[in-house]
């Protein structure tokens, strides 16, 4: 409680385990006379005008809240000394009832308290500001916040806040809302109204984290080919809507997702038998992905990134789509793994076009192939032999971990390397792949 006591002086409730596992529904606190209004948010209204639309938000989610769980009101000097004290406590409230004491006459079990924050005039007091709701939550905290009178660039930082201590703290991030008092008219129109029209729509702006969350997470897919954060974000926000729907909305994203990530782990264990139907089940999810995506706008330019990235993918054959594929891995730092599928599609090269054969998984075709490869036999052009050659030898060095005297190069070596043999390899094999039974 020591510490509790340092950052507010006024708390309800037992604030039982300050770094509990619990809620938190977080809010700023202005200094404007509110006007009092009803609230609603999915069809529901609150039971009664409210002067804070926190009122609204502690019906609304908190009723059920045990000690466990907390509600922190972020406010400023004067802010405190308007609207969270009561006239009985301060003659310059706006209110009779300040919302320190309506918090408390609602009859909550959760922990209430404040926290002071500077006004946010210049640069150091915004940075304190962050501080202070950082340390406000906790490891794995699941937050609610409300920023309908957050004031300045207030709302940015709480963004940026949340995304910042959704990294560092693994922090769900409930709820963001706003109630939105101007969708009503302007304030002469609002304060000419009865109370009983004031019905304040409250708006969710969980979306746009949730955009962020995809933004950087189809980012890190792309430039990494890695799928994880992909698949965490996308079946953590599906979770609900396939529940809600019982699979019938959010199945072909979540197609989409298994696809990416499919695609993901088996490039980076080299399965090469599956790329081409990896490649082909993500060309198929995406359209119906998009379509469940089309009231979400922001979101289509995404999933058009990765369109236009598999798009572009030529996947006729095995040599053609294993050519695509080292590439893929080059342009996502995959070094060991495109050494190795370079060299598996040389000898998935020598099947096709020299023993006329599309059975490359057949043990004595490989092994045939790469004796062929090795011995420099005649059938095989030239520059292709001296390619395979310069591939084994960065390939070994790689796979051995670099232990060996004859073959051993620089770490800044393999990616240029890579490239060229890439490059030489596109070219080269696209002149003879032409599998004789075709």
């Amino acid at each position: 409680m020591e510490k509790l006591a340092k950052v507010s002086k006024y708390t309800k409730g037992s604030c039982r385990g300050l770094m509990s596992l619990g809620r938190k529904l977080l809010s700023f606190l202005g200094t404007t006379k509110y006007y009092e209004a009803y609230y609603s948010y999915k069809n529901k209204r609150s039971n009664g005008a409210c002067q804070f639309i926190l009122e609204a938000l502690v019906e609304f989610f908190c009723k059920d809240w045990g000690d466990e769980n907390q509600i922190i009101v972020f406010l400023t000097e004067e802010s405190k000394k308007k609207n969270w004290l009561s006239k009985t406590e301060n003659q310059c409230a706006n209110f009779e009832r300040g919302l320190g004491k309506t918090l408390e006459d609602c009859g909550l079990h959760a922990c209430i308290k404040y926290i002071e924050i500077p006004e946010g005039r210049n640069e150091d007091e915004l940075w304190e500001i962050f501080e202070k709701i950082t340390e406000a939550i906790d490891e794995n905290d699941n937050i609610i916040f409300d920023i309908t009178h957050s004031f300045r660039s207030l709302p940015l930082l709480t963004l940026i806040v949340l995304n910042y201590v959704k990294f560092l703290k693994n922090v769900n991030v409930e709820q963001i809302f706003y109630g939105a008092l101007e969708a009503l008219g302007t304030l002469k129109e609002v304060e000419s109204m009865d109370v009983e029209k004031r019905i304040v729509p409250i708006f969710n702006l969980t979306p746009f984290v949730s955009l962020f969350d995809w933004t950087v997470a189809i980012d890190r897919y792309l430039k990494t080919g890695n799928a994880e954060m992909v698949r965490e974000v996308g079946i953590e926000q599906l979770k609900p809507q396939l529940a809600k729907t019982r699979g019938e909305v959010g199945g072909g994203l979540r197609a989409l997702i298994d696809s990416l990530d499919s695609f993901s782990r088996r490039v980076s264990t080299c399965r090469g038998p599956n790329f081409k139907s990896d490649i082909e089940r993500i060309s198929k999810s995406l359209p119906l992905a998009e379509k469940e995506l089309e009231k979400l706008r922001p979101f289509s330019p995404l999933i058009e990134k990765i369109n236009s990235r598999f798009s572009a993918m030529n996947t006729k054959d095995d040599v053609t789509c294993g050519l695509e594929i080292t590439n893929w891995c080059l342009e996502n730092n995959l070094l060991q793994q495109g050494f190795t599928i370079l060299r598996e599609t040389i000898v998935n090269y020598t099947i096709m076009n020299i023993l006329e054969s599309e059975e490359l998984k057949k043990q004595n075709n490989r092994k045939n192939a790469e004796t062929m490869l090795n011995s420099k036999h005649e059938k095989i052009p030239k520059k292709i032999l001296d390619l395979w050659q310069e591939i084994i030898d960065y390939r070994n060095d790689i796979n051995h971990g670099g232990w060996s005297e004859q073959n051993f190069h620089s770490s800044n070596d393999f990616r240029q390397k890579l490239r060229e043999f890439s490059e030489r390899a596109k070219k080269l094999l696209a002149e003879t792949n032409e599998p004789k039974n075709q």
